[in-house]
């Protein structure tokens, strides 16, 4: 029997190399409110700068380590918060305020305190109002306590978007129209540009189906960045040196494909190491972050460019010196590609095919279970286990466009085989004509929370609905992004804390339940996120803290934001004011015409016919609606209640009664024939309304080459006219 001695030697010996590597390490982060001019065409005053810069500075940490980081507000009368994304630690630290962390209100400041549990590549971000679109974001890397894989040279590469225009002002913007910003990047869709584009049939066709066409991007961007800047010099590395990057999208909107003038060797995803694979390109969702490995050539300077994924723009960053290697250039893609056989066709089979299989697969996991060793009662002893792995690097034909159905991870994560396992199906759906987000039909404040169990295999189906793609995000925990129908191993699926879900594509996702705390659950496209499309997730055997009891009723994610929108209409033998108050599902409207009977008489004192709506409208989907409330017609009044809907070819057909008895019927249609060059077609039928015409039109030939104006004719049932209009 061993003595007392000899027990508490082996102890120390057994965890000295740990205790050798655990230290302190301490960062302050200052946020103040500064001008900057990041596009080269603006300075602005809304920048939020971490110690001075944009982005803020890049921590770095060995695992191992305790952080200790002091984040101070310095800006006037507005609160900030940090959330550290893609680590994992005691939930009152995640940084997301009022759902788990106090909010830092202005002049105070908070300590943040957490070991370091994992390594690989991470970043930090503010999660309060659109902060991060601000500038709040920066690099977090933690470098392993013993290198898996041997490099010479280490460089973060930080990518983002940047609008010269306010964040807060960009979400006003697309609550009025979700096209917005369709004018400033030269995409507006039309009849005569399908044609050209020889896709006047499959236009015609997402008319018919009610979609308006591909949707790769809501924000029209002043700039792409990386690390800051547009055009920039990474490191000189020379030839024979083998470069490590850890490539970090932190935009607030904007997908991006990744390429230099060479292949490239994906090494980890999101700071979890997986079997290397060679790629062309990668295409990274937001939030996400890959590391890539490559051996310079030759004495030259070789460019990584970061393109848009809707291809309006990019940034350039350099790696060694002499004659410029360019990374090759993207096409822009096909605005009327249909969504059945278009651009995304590929990210789409990919996602439909885990999905078709994903039932099987989930359940087939358990096969697979026994066979493993991973002990997931710690998820950072899992990461942890596979971030030591010795690998041998990736040769073979390099993959297209890389995104997570080509990854695997390097050693079996499949879950417990005896754990109950919990399905949960998330539909991700949106109206990108009212710029709302939601899952399952409701927004964030009409239901907030989904409850799990500790021990339990939490699985996740993503269904998306939509034409844009969502990086889904789960705040403490790593995921198995369940992919085997792509790489033929279930049992391999990587590990992720972020994962696209394509357009009319599926993901499943599953994790084991063994992080207690209270975590979001949201899209990682910032506008989507908030306006809607986010839970959050509580575990049922955790009891809040009296802190987050404090903040957690007073959570902004409850409260339902109203945003105006105004149209003014007027010319020879017409005006026309709209106005609109809009929540989510609600709607107050505000319609005011008048007509000339004569449009070329201009007598002192003629009289105009004076008409209008005050209706309430409530949505139930993306096409129907009631609506109710009081109408002026010749001047008597009435009350009205009705029905709309969006019918095939996105006309708007309204059918109504007043309280006379007397139907009324409206349609309209907009018909956008060049991107500048559109007709608004409106008609109303009211039999039996006692008026000199039962039936009125208007129909427009204007020219607008912005979201804000447009002037040119205006014809009536009785006349025609010159007009303009101006909306905001």
């Amino acid at each position: 029997m061993k003595s007392a001695f000899q027990n508490i030697l082996i102890v120390f010996l057994i965890t000295a190399p740990w205790f050798a590597h655990a230290k302190t390490v301490r960062y302050e982060l200052t946020v103040r409110n500064e001008k900057l001019n990041l596009s080269g065409q603006k300075e602005v005053d809304f920048a939020l700068t971490v110690n001075g810069g944009i982005p803020a500075p890049v921590l770095e940490f060995t695992e191992g380590d305790d952080a200790e980081i002091l984040v101070k507000n310095e800006v006037p009368n507005e609160e900030v918060s940090i959330h550290w994304h893609g680590i994992l630690l005691p939930p009152e630290e995640d940084g997301v305020a009022y759902v788990n962390t106090p909010p830092i209100h202005p002049g105070q400041s908070r300590l943040f305190r957490f070991p370091i549990r994992q390594n690989g590549t991470y970043w930090y971000h503010s999660h309060t109002t659109v902060q991060e679109q601000k500038g709040v974001y920066g690099a977090f890397i933690i470098h392993p306590r013993k290198k898996a894989i041997a490099y010479d040279r280490d460089a973060v590469v930080v990518l983002s978007d940047w609008s010269d225009e306010n964040a807060d002002q960009i979400i006003r913007n697309l609550r009025k129209d979700g096209d917005y910003y369709l004018y400033k990047k030269d995409s507006v869709r039309s009849y005569f540009g399908a044609l050209r584009a020889g896709s006047l049939g499959t236009h015609l066709s997402n008319e018919w189906t009610r979609m308006g066409g591909m949707d790769l991007s809501d924000v029209g961007y002043d700039a792409f960045l990386i690390n800051g800047k547009r055009d920039s010099q990474l490191i000189n590395a020379k030839p024979g040196e083998r470069v490590r990057l850890r490539i970090i999208n932190a935009g607030a909107s904007s997908y991006f494909y990744v390429s230099m003038g060479l292949p490239m060797q994906i090494i980890a995803a999101d700071g979890v190491d997986v079997t290397p694979v060679m790629a062309k390109e990668i295409l990274l969702g937001m939030a996400e972050t890959y590391d890539v490995l490559f051996t310079m050539p030759e004495p030259k300077s070789y460019e990584l460019r970061a393109t848009v994924q809707d291809v309006t723009g990019f940034a350039s960053t350099w790696i060694g010196s002499g004659e410029k290697v360019f990374a090759p250039t993207k096409e822009k893609p096909n605005a009327y590609a249909s969504m059945e056989h278009g651009a995304h066709e590929e990210h789409k089979s990919h996602g439909a095919h885990a999905a078709v299989n994903g039932d099987h697969a989930a359940h087939a996991h358990h096969a697979h279970a026994a066979a493993t060793k991973t002990d997931w009662s710690n998820q950072s002893d899992a990461m942890l286990k596979q971030n030591r792995a010795g690998r041998t690097l990736a040769g073979g034909q390099p993959v297209d466009t890389l995104t997570v159905d080509a990854l695997r991870a390097i050693e079996s994560t499949a879950l417990p085989k005896d754990a109950r396992v919990h399905d949960l199906a998330l539909v991700l759906d949106g109206d990108m004509e009212r710029y709302i987000w939601h899952m399952n039909g409701k927004a964030i404040h009409e239901d907030r929370l989904i409850e799990i169990q500790s021990g339990e295999i939490v699985r996740i189906k993503f269904k998306n609905e939509t034409m844009m793609h969502h990086p889904m995000h789960l705040h403490g925990h790593f995921f198995r992004v369940v992919n085997g129908g792509a790489n033929g191993r279930e049992d391999r699926s990587p590990l992720k804390h972020t994962v696209d879900v394509p357009p009319h594509g599926e993901r499943i996702i599953e994790f084991y339940a063994n992080e207690p705390g209270q975590w979001m659950l949201h899209c990682h496209n910032l506008y989507h996120m908030k306006t809607g499309m986010a839970r959050v997730i509580r575990y049922k055997d955790f009891q809040l803290t009296p802190s987050m009891r404090k903040y957690d009723q007073h959570d902004p994610h409850l409260h339902e934001h109203i945003y105006n929108h105004t149209r003014l209409e007027g010319g020879t033998n017409h005006a026309r004011a709209e106005a609109r108050l809009i929540r989510t599902w609600d709607e107050i409207g505000l319609d005011l015409e008048t007509k000339n009977e004569d449009a070329g008489n201009f007598e002192v004192g003629r009289e105009w016919d004076l008409e209008g709506d005050l209706f309430y409208r409530r949505w139930f989907d993306n096409y129907l609606h009631v609506f109710g409330g009081g109408s002026l017609f010749h001047e008597k009044g009435f009350g009205v209640l009705g029905v709309g809907y969006v019918l095939p070819m996105l006309i708007e057909a309204q059918v109504s009664v007043n309280h006379e008895g007397r139907f009324r019927f409206d349609i309209e249609k907009r018909f956008q024939w060049t991107s500048t060059v559109f007709t608004d077609a409106e008609m109303s039928w009211r039999p039996g309304w006692e008026a000199e015409r039962e039936t009125e039109f208007e129909l427009s030939l204007m020219y607008g080459p912005s979201w804000r104006w447009a002037a040119g004719l205006m014809a009536t049932e009785n006349s025609l006219g010159v007009d303009a209009l101006i909306q905001f």
